[in-house]
């Protein structure tokens, strides 16, 4: 049985498609999509509504309203945390760290250690950013550069 699209979350979704749309996209050699940016209220908002892992480990949790009113007073005092955006064929990752935020991403590409500090991962199934999520998403691929060396395959 297929989940109906609700016309609400579907214009929620066209919105957030056109938002990624506008975002510093590089590509990988595998049509993975990835984005360096923040955690803005367009972000926040779709992570509202998704499962988060937990690394390491990989524990799935649903995020307290307390820690996303946290993000989302962040976003609004504008010292939004980074985050990195991984568009892949079957869905978007969105990436962010709570603790020691202002060196991610980069400090967990050159350093192993930083792997260790608890960093959150929200997925986004292409399905939930609507139907244009694919053609989006090739499309973007199209218009992006190769991603720098220093950031790893996601």
């Amino acid at each position: 049985m297929t989940e109906s699209v609700e016309p609400q979350a579907a214009v929620g979704a066209e919105n957030f498609l056109e938002y990624l749309k506008n975002l510093p996209w590089c590509k990988q050699e595998n049509g993975t999509l990835v984005a360096v940016y923040k955690l803005t209220s367009e972000v926040i908002e779709v992570v509202r509504e998704s499962e988060v892992k937990i690394y390491p480990g990989g524990l799935v949790v649903k995020l307290p309203r307390s820690v996303l009113m946290g993000l989302q007073k962040s976003s609004d005092d504008e010292q939004p945390l980074p985050a990195v955006l991984v568009w892949k064929a079957e869905g978007l990752e969105i990436w962010f760290r709570r603790q020691k935020s202002s060196d991610f991403p980069y400090d967990t590409w050159t350093d192993a250690a930083a792997l260790g500090i608890e960093r959150e991962k929200a997925f986004v199934p292409n399905e939930k950013l609507g139907a244009a999520a694919a053609a989006a998403q090739k499309d973007m691929e199209g218009k992006s550069k190769e991603c720098p060396a220093m950031i790893p395959p996601y």
